[in-house]
């Protein structure tokens, strides 16, 4: 895999575990991460603000997961999705949930940047080109420094926040 500061990420078997395990590690490092769940950028898009959460434990389908692990998935969804607001990193988001046959199940907070709209009609039919046109254009040293600023505000603003 190539990370989104063009880096190679060498791992074994499922990316989502190996992360978990601290296996290979981001520039960016972690938003967050408690015992059910981590919390990054996205490891392969340069797009600000793109974080993914993920369960630590490897579950491949959101019904895998237990009641006690849904309702804190939707806790860290919500209240990083305010912190983003509340810090004019996006005022829009999808919320996708990726269900991969032998991976991690995961769910991608995606920012509705204005350039997504500008150059897509549609966001959502168009997300295949938008992750193409970003992995494109989007490699550059300001942009990954803006990346792991978002990343440190998250950080800074979940400490705290069970």
């Amino acid at each position: 895999m190539i990370n989104y500061a063009n880096e190679i990420v060498k791992f074994e078997g499922c990316p989502g575990c190996a992360y978990a395990k601290h296996e290979f590690v981001l520039p960016c490092g972690m938003a967050y991460e408690d015992n059910l769940f981590t919390l990054s950028q996205d490891w392969e898009l340069p797009i600000e603000g793109f974080l993914v959460i993920s369960p630590k434990r490897c579950v491949e389908k959101f019904e895998e997961l237990t009641d006690e692990e849904r309702v804190k998935i939707f806790n860290i969804v919500n209240k990083t999705i305010t912190i983003l607001r509340n810090n004019n990193i996006c005022d829009r988001f999808n919320i996708i949930f990726e269900e991969k046959e032998g991976r991690h199940f995961h769910i991608w907070i995606m920012p509705r940047h204005k350039w997504m709209s500008d150059l897509f009609d549609d966001i959502t039919d168009n997300i295949g080109e938008i992750f193409a046109y970003a992995k494109s254009n989007f490699r550059e040293q300001h942009i990954y420094n803006r990346i792991k600023e978002i990343t440190n505000i998250v950080k800074e603003q979940l400490e705290g926040c069970e």
